[in-house]
């Protein structure tokens, strides 16, 4: 009996893995997480050079790990297993005050030569842009770092001012917007979604107060109130499926122009007169609401008659940002150069904007490894 019960649980593991290796060998490869709302890694290039370097096994790894079989359903018995021993962390996921999850970054994570590179080509093509246009840049921190009153207690985070600090050198006098202070100011507010990395329309609000007041605008104008609307009270973010566990879903909020708004996709792939596609309630990736998603190129018209061009420089912190920005200007031009193979330069040449800004989340900065190259 006592042989039988030492025997039973490596049997039980053993089938446990022969049945996984099986329904991996059977199941066909996915492409795409919807709960994650990423790419799947598919069976990486085998080649003697790649294996040599390391860079085979590296992706075999993530490859086996996102084609696992009900890897969703194995993360969160993983999630819940560690929160029954106590654990404040999971899959890189702190488990903060009032239900927040707040994603893990430590100097580790930050690759100090791509950050660096990056501010370096940013600084230079902030100066270049001053000759012909206004020009601003704004970081906006982590919900990590932001929210820091949040974490479990001794929880290790990477200090984003070391970063704030740096890019602030490289750029000239009044371009750079403290945003950090300006959203620490309102951590008791709704404006980072608890399970989602993005900051809420909320705090692109704030956001959007702080560069008018950074473009010369009076207090009161700079930061007159608008009417959000909400769309949907049941959005589980990315944070949330590295964990597959919330105690609070978040609502999403949306702010509609009152003026007619047009706007053109990707040099003309289709036109719409809203910033919203609603279609994406009813899916996982709810945050898509926000223009469909990230778009190489955005042009919007129906703003104010001054004869004002702004040209964004984003990633998808500016999504819920811009329908406030829209109705400042006549026309506003938004570029994402992950999904573009044109340089800044030459689409600034193109369009002559009055107005740059540059509108990035600071982790997501510092990990681009593409940034300095199509910039």
């Amino acid at each position: 009996m006592k042989r039988l019960s030492r025997i039973l649980p490596v049997a039980v593991l053993f089938l446990m893995l022969i049945t996984g290796m099986a329904a991996g060998v059977l199941q066909k490869d996915k492409t795409y997480s919807s709960a994650e709302n990423r790419t799947l890694q598919q069976f990486p290039e085998f080649t003697v050079k790649r294996v040599l370097n390391g860079k085979f096994q590296k992706k075999y790894e993530t490859y086996l790990s996102d084609q696992f079989p009900k890897r969703d359903s194995w993360v969160k018995l993983q999630t819940v297993t560690e929160r029954m021993f106590g654990k404040t962390e999971s899959n890189g996921v702190y488990f903060g005050k009032d239900g927040y999850l707040l994603e893990k970054y430590t100097e580790e994570d930050i690759d100090n030569k791509i950050a660096d590179k990056n501010i370096k080509v940013l600084g230079k093509f902030v100066k270049e842009a001053l000759k012909v246009s206004d020009v601003k840049v704004m970081m906006v921190p982590s919900k990590t770092f932001t929210l820091e009153n949040y974490l479990p207690a001794f929880a290790e985070t990477y200090n984003e001012n070391i970063f704030y600090n740096n890019l602030e050198k490289k750029l000239p006098d009044n371009v750079l917007i403290d945003i950090y202070s300006i959203l620490n100011q309102h951590t008791d507010e709704n404006i980072f979604y608890r399970t989602d990395h993005h900051w809420t329309t909320q705090g692109a609000w704030y956001g959007y107060s702080a560069y008018n007041k950074a473009c010369g605008k009076d207090e009161k104008s700079a930061g007159a109130k608008k009417k959000l609307k909400r769309v949907s009270m049941d959005f589980l973010g990315t944070t949330f499926s590295k964990v597959n566990m919330y105690s609070q879903k978040d609502e999403i909020n949306i702010y509609e122009p009152e003026n007619k708004m047009e706007v053109i996709y990707n040099m003309g792939e289709k036109t719409e007169n809203t910033f919203y596609q609603t279609d994406f309630l009813k899916k996982k990736d709810k945050y898509s609401v926000f223009f469909g998603g990230n778009q190489a190129v955005l042009e919007i018209s129906g703003g104010v008659k001054n004869n004002k061009t702004l040209f964004i420089v984003k990633d998808s912190f500016a999504n819920c940002m811009i329908p406030f920005l829209a109705e400042d200007y006549e026309k506003v031009v938004v570029a994402d150069m992950r999904h573009l193979n044109i340089g800044m330069t030459r689409l600034l040449g193109s369009y002559r904007p009055t107005d740059v800004l540059v509108l990035y989340n600071t982790i997501q900065f510092m990990q681009d490894r593409e940034f300095a190259l199509k910039l």
